[in-house]
């Protein structure tokens, strides 16, 4: 008797472990570790940033270490549109057109390509996630007028050298080429390209690489260097966010 009452209780203690294995299963979550991006984690899930931020009610794409987001879908359940800050990005975007209208040099972006959605293929993904791998090492190198090595960059020889070694076939451009063979994009990811206009010069003048979370970086005034696009100086200056044009094909 004794024995069987043993094996009952053994019976049923793994039943309780099994039913909490289960739990802790079901609940597919993720822990944000230092380092992540939103686009990052849904691509490791198989999930796009919308369907990530979805799933976790999120209205933007700021995160923090040790935030736990839902990463699995629930068998059966409707794709639910990520709720986006429509208005500010259509308010950036009327801005950015009215800039570059009133510029002196004209900088008019076609209107096919306003309010546009891109979404970047895989091949496009791999290259704008290889261009923030690149270019976070290049930290604190020297500021050098029209440099494009590590010795020294320029804003446009920086991201230059970063998309070549990334892996995109890129020609030499100043900053204004590389905002002429680029296309506005509504909901950026990182890797994607931020200008500024009227810094040393009235027009588009000045590039940098878009690291998420309202971070850029770029070749600054005395080396390569982290900054927030919500930094007094540079959001005044700011038109938008764009993607090279051989990564929406």
């Amino acid at each position: 008797m004794k024995a069987k009452v043993l094996s009952l209780l053994a019976t049923a203690a793994l039943a309780t472990a099994l039913t909490a294995g289960q739990a802790d299963a079901a609940s597919d979550t993720y822990v944000v570790k230092k380092g992540d991006t939103l686009w990052k984690i849904a691509s490791a899930h198989k999930l796009s940033v919308d369907e990530l931020k979805s799933l976790n009610q999120m209205q933007s794409e700021s995160i923090k270490i040790d935030q736990k987001l839902v990463v699995t879908k629930k068998p059966g359940s409707a794709k639910q549109p990520a709720v986006t800050q429509t208005s500010k990005t259509t308010t950036a975007q009327s801005l950015a057109v009215s800039k570059e209208t009133s510029s002196t040099n004209q900088f008019k972006a076609p209107a096919a390509q306003v309010d546009k959605p891109h979404l970047p293929s895989n091949h496009s993904q791999a290259i704008l996630a290889a261009a923030t791998e690149v270019s976070l090492p290049l930290l604190d190198t020297p500021y050098v007028w029209a440099g494009v090595t590590p010795e020294g960059f320029d804003c446009s020889g920086f991201i230059y050298y970063v998309f070549r070694t990334a892996g995109l076939d890129l020609p030499r451009l100043d900053t204004v080429g590389m905002y002429t063979n680029a296309t506005i994009v509504d909901e950026p990811v990182p890797g994607d390209l931020v200008f500024f206009q009227n810094t040393y010069r009235e027009g588009i003048s000045h590039a940098g690489i878009y690291l998420g979370d309202g971070n850029f970086i770029h070749a600054g005034t005395k080396k390569v260097e982290v900054t927030s696009l919500n930094s007094a100086y540079w959001k005044d200056k700011f038109v938008g966010y764009k993607r090279f044009n051989q990564l929406l094909q």
